[in-house]
């Protein structure tokens, strides 16, 4: 059976550890993560189904930015981007651009239920 391929790029090494667990638990997942865009981007040969990507990235280029270097390079894989970030203007330039989805982290739960849900939907899964 094939592993759908996921990327977290997460600059938050705790964070990023806890996504990685979660969804190892809950499919079959080959998991790459990565701490910032760039390193993401060099690595998109291998092919990710899925990127998932914090829009607020401590060095480098921020979520957007990284977006539209993915999306140019790689249109066919879905960007889900999981942040912090509230501003309104940001999410709906985000998903007007073609993120597949947007997911704010503040309740921690509330964002892996989220998560776990558009991954489903990505790869065409209905959630239970």
């Amino acid at each position: 059976m094939k592993q759908n391929k996921i990327f977290i790029v997460e600059d938050n090494f705790l964070y990023s550890y806890v996504l990685e667990e979660k969804l190892s638990d809950s499919g079959n997942f080959k998991i790459t993560t990565f701490s910032s865009a760039e390193e993401c981007i060099q690595m998109l040969g291998n092919s990710p189904d899925i990127i998932i990507l914090d829009y607020n990235l401590e060095k480098g280029m921020n979520g957007l930015e990284a977006f539209k270097i993915i999306h140019e390079k790689n249109p066919k894989v879905k960007i889900i981007i999981l942040s912090g970030q509230k501003d309104a203007q940001v999410t709906a330039e985000l998903l007007q651009n073609g993120v597949f989805d947007y997911i704010e982290k503040k309740n921690h739960e509330q964002a892996m239920q989220k998560l776990h849900d558009s991954i489903l939907r990505a790869f065409g899964i209905a959630s239970k």
